[in-house]
């Protein structure tokens, strides 16, 4: 068969936002990769690169005809034969909340996927600072066959085609972008997929189970390759942020589960950690990204679990003196829990104290008992409202805080996995 250069646009047969790849290719420990961001190249030479339109290539040489004489096969049944659904059509799988417009795919949230599997030696990929919000640079792990290759960037401003794999052997294989910034550090457009010598093919299957995280930087990764006790590997700040190092990734693969992670940085309940500042979860939640109008489509992918963690910003914030009261915070959570409930009607959600959380600072602030106590008590209010599927759950306080900015290590992440994984087992049947 001769193979013709494939360009694949996201528009082509489309799987966006309803079901998951194996995530088989969870985060490894291997510190800060190193950064092979690309230089700005504009676009793909369109000298070498044909729109092939969708499918493959489906020119057969003429192999003849056998010479066989006619054999009696009996009788034969005529009836109707169930030849089962057609086959997937060749797709780039998205997965996270991402828009689909003008023959881009856009992206602003951590832990955000594009995956492709392809026919052939090599793949590449156009990546643009959308520039909707947030100011890039943003930075993407690349994966090529479940295995880590490499991490590149886009800088603000910029169109970067991006080789994603090169010289490889003939045959099938699967490439993914996974992206590894927080929220407000840049939105991206990917589009222009192109495999010299190659072809598009179906999308990997994507997993059952469905998680989703509704947070802040205390879940997601925010600096969680720096060390505050190394300056110089916390700068650039957004080269140190790692979704894929993450309690994102860390529990969904305990839960064989796929991730959605609508988290963004310093956001909270009553207050975020700039108390004069931005909207409030209730606001950007419902969004395909926090800081950009469009609703997002909950029909599109149906979470099975949520993980809520947020309220270090509300009751733990030096910004905020005093601190809101117990019950406001209790008041204004079980709102939110209310706002979630009735965008996802059958998942169970765990309301969630953050390890961080201490009584300790600010002094006098009572943070965790305060929070602890707040959850309890929005949970409650769902029992008596008829919803007895939310549940309150206090991670063990730990204070290993030794990435950037005092946030989460990965051994912590890991720890926060492991701790949270049987309680949702347990309630989930998983």
């Amino acid at each position: 068969m001769k193979l013709r250069t494939f360009v694949a646009s996201p528009l082509v047969a489309l799987l966006v936002a309803c079901g998951g790849d194996d995530a088989s290719t969870g985060p490894e420990d291997a510190g800060v990769p190193e950064d092979s961001s690309v230089q700005d190249a504009g676009g793909p030479d369109s000298s070498s690169v044909q729109d092939a339109g969708v499918g493959t290539d489906s020119s057969v040489q003429d192999a003849g005809l056998l010479d066989a004489a006619p054999v009696d096969a009996g009788p034969v049944d005529a009836g109707p034969v169930d030849a089962g659904p057609p086959p997937p059509a060749p797709a780039v799988s998205y997965i996270g909340r991402w828009k689909i417009t003008g023959g881009e795919a856009i992206a602003g949230y951590p832990a955000a996927r594009a995956v492709a599997r392809f026919q052939g030696t090599a793949a590449s990929v156009t990546i643009r600072d959308a520039a909707l919000a947030g100011s890039g640079p943003s930075y993407f792990d690349v994966l090529v066959d479940g295995a880590f290759s490499k991490t590149v960037s886009v800088a603000a401003g910029a169109t970067t085609v991006v080789p994603l794999a090169t010289n490889l052997p003939a045959g099938d294989h699967e490439v993914e972008l996974y992206r590894r910034t927080e929220a407000y550090t840049g939105t991206v457009a990917v589009s222009g997929w192109t495999f010299p010598n190659g072809v598009l093919l179906a999308p990997p299957a994507r997993k059952a189970r469905h998680i989703e995280f509704i947070g802040n930087s205390t879940l997601d990764g925010y600096g969680v390759d720096g060390n505050r006790n190394q300056p110089a590997t916390c700068s650039p700040l957004a080269k140190a942020h790692n979704a894929r190092r993450s309690l994102i990734p860390l529990l969904a693969d305990l839960l064989d589960a796929e991730a959605y992670a609508p988290s963004a940085s310093g956001i909270g309940v009553l207050y975020n950690e700039n108390p004069n500042a931005g909207e409030h979860i209730a606001a950007t939640y419902p969004r395909t990204h926090p800081l950009v109008a469009g609703a997002w489509d909950f029909s599109s992918w149906r979470a099975d679990a949520i993980v809520i963690m947020v309220g270090g910003t509300d009751l733990a914030n030096p910004a905020v003196n005093p601190p809101p009261t117990q019950a406001a915070f209790a008041n204004g959570y079980g709102q939110f829990l209310a706002q979630v409930r009735a965008a996802n009607p059958t998942a169970k959600i765990f309301a969630t104290t953050s390890p961080t959380l201490n009584d300790d600072y600010p002094a006098n602030f009572q943070a965790r008992t305060k929070s602890v106590a707040a959850l309890t008590a929005a949970v409650a209010a769902r029992a008596s409202a008829g919803d007895n599927q939310v549940y309150a759950f206090a991670f063990t306080q730990d204070g290993d805080l030794t990435a950037c900015d005092y946030h989460p290590s990965y051994a912590l992440y890991q720890r926060m996995a492991a701790e949270i994984a049987p309680f949702i087992r347990s309630k989930t049947g998983w």
